[in-house]
């Protein structure tokens, strides 16, 4: 598979994921639904930012293999 096609996949990908978290965590019904929704909000980003960082490290690293490969 093409470089650029993949990277291209890639950034579509990551993007729709971090629009949907988004929009999960914005819902109404998620709100009303979990009354646990905003303790400790800080724990929680920092864990899903912390996936995020690692998601990406993977696949730069998974870039740099192709690139050289």
């Amino acid at each position: 598979m093409d470089t650029n096609v993949l990277l291209i996949v890639t950034v579509i990908i990551m993007a729709a994921a971090a629009v949907l978290t988004i929009i999960v965590g914005q819902s109404q019904g998620k709100k009303e639904g979990d009354s646990t929704y905003f303790v400790n909000p800080g724990r929680k980003l920092g864990r899903l930012l912390s996936i995020y960082a690692v998601v990406i490290v993977i696949v730069l690293i998974i870039f740099v293999v192709i690139m050289r490969g």
